[in-house]
């Protein structure tokens, strides 16, 4: 499972995720230069001379399998867990034929905004090739956004829909027009009362007494659950306020996030296994500041897109920093 979150706030736009798995991955934080050379399965063409792009990944057998990256040019994607609806089809003739392990590069590579994203995916059909015998497909979907707009990708059995998402948030399951009706029966929470001596159960209640700030958000759902998920993250970020600085900015970015993330031992979903939130990621999309923090490790790191030879033809991978890291001040 996993939150997908693009933020905007003034002129700043951040987007990123938090990775929820009962695997601990061996990421890294992986950098794709301009002139590395992506050879996809269906497509006659390389794709050279591209846009940079930084995100979570592994790198193997020389590909960089990316969990979420954001380009040089501020478009970010991040593919997030989607089980049950997802649905990839046979290569099929006519149609630009793209794997789904290939399809954050194939975006990524050459699209500037969510505008052109938009337009590669009016002919495009996510295959169900796996990247090996060992690495079968993963059923995703997709949260793509830059400083003006988001949208969704699914691929199910009717076909592939991109969706507009005004609320800038992807969770799992289920599909999107469910999370977007689901979101009306949360209209009467609120992130504010007039006066402690409101009540919205009924005009006059009798010996009404408020327990104090923050009831109207009362009936937010607190499951871990996407569908809960999805409501507390749509909720914080359509109501947030910070300055428009970045430390205000990534303070309340990954605020947001945590609003959301696992701890171990609360979500068993398999025997023996328990998913957590591996890492949560944020990336500045105006100045390309990659930001992190892993599980064991709270505290921000970052890792500055532009300060890398974005000329380069192999990718670069940066060691996670995994380890708790405390200030001590005495």
């Amino acid at each position: 499972m996993c939150t997908g979150l693009s933020f905007r706030n003034g002129n700043s736009h951040y987007f990123g995720r938090n990775l929820d798995l009962e695997i601990d991955y061996p990421i890294t934080v992986t950098i794709t230069p301009r002139n590395y050379e992506y050879k996809f399965r269906h497509l006659d063409t390389t794709y050279k001379n591209h846009y940079a792009m930084i995100g979570m990944g592994m790198v193997v057998d020389g590909f960089p399998l990316m969990f979420e990256a954001i380009n040089e040019k501020g478009l970010g994607i991040a593919g997030l867990a989607f089980w049950n609806s997802c649905h990839y089809f046979e290569p099929a003739e006519g149609k630009t034929n793209v794997a789904s392990f290939e399809l954050i590069p194939y975006i990524m590579a050459d699209c500037a905004t969510v505008e052109d994203a938009r337009k590669k995916f009016e002919n495009l059909n996510i295959t169900n090739e796996g990247f090996s015998v060992h690495m079968p497909p993963s059923p995703l979907h997709w949260i793509i956004g830059d400083d003006k707009e988001t949208i969704v990708v699914e691929q199910t059995i009717d076909g592939l829909k991109v969706y507009d998402d005004p609320y800038d948030v992807l969770t799992n399951e289920p599909t999107f027009p469910f999370h977007k009706e689901n979101l009306n029966y949360y209209c009467n929470v609120c992130n504010h009362i007039k006066d402690f001596k409101e009540s919205r159960f009924a005009p006059n209640m009798p010996d009404f007494r408020n327990f104090g700030a923050g009831t109207g958000t009362a009936n937010l759902p607190g499951g871990l659950d996407p569908v809960s998920r999805f409501v507390r993250v749509a909720f914080y970020t359509l109501n947030s306020r910070c300055a428009d600085t970045e430390q205000a900015n990534v303070s309340q970015f990954f605020h947001i996030l945590q609003s959301v993330a696992q701890p171990d031992g609360g979500d068993n979903n398999k025997p023996g296994e328990y998913e957590i939130t591996q890492y949560s990621c944020g990336c500045n999309t105006k100045t390309l500041r990659f930001y992190y923090t892993t599980y064991n490790n709270q505290s921000l790191n970052a890792v500055d897109l532009m300060k890398e030879d974005l000329e380069a033809d192999q990718c670069k991978m940066i060691p996670v920093i995994r380890d708790l890291q405390v200030n001590v001040q005495n």
